[in-house]
């Protein structure tokens, strides 16, 4: 089932690594969480220092997505759809 974006959460800097956007979709029935390295953001969608949570609101559909099709393959582990530069490979800003 295709994830859907969560309006009720914003994404943040993840505080464990501080080298991650943290976001959450939803099934439908349950929040699932995601996480973007901001070196995959920056590499795939802008290529400089730019501010990684303004760099996310600009490609947000593009990473949702490509989380999407990453939970259909594998789903969750570890609740988490964990992405990386090669997940986001097939997406245009």
């Amino acid at each position: 089932m295709p994830l859907a974006h969560n309006r009720f959460d914003d994404p943040h800097i993840d505080r464990a690594t501080s080298e991650h956007i943290r976001f959450s979709m939803t099934d439908g029935q349950r929040i699932v969480a995601g996480r973007v390295p901001i070196a995959a953001l920056r590499e795939r969608f802008d290529g400089s220092d730019a501010n990684a949570l303004a760099l996310y609101g600009r490609c947000r559909e593009a990473v949702e997505a490509a989380a999407s099709r990453k939970f259909d393959r594998v789903g969750a582990p570890d609740a988490m759809v964990d992405l990386d530069t090669e997940d986001l490979a097939g997406d245009a800003a």
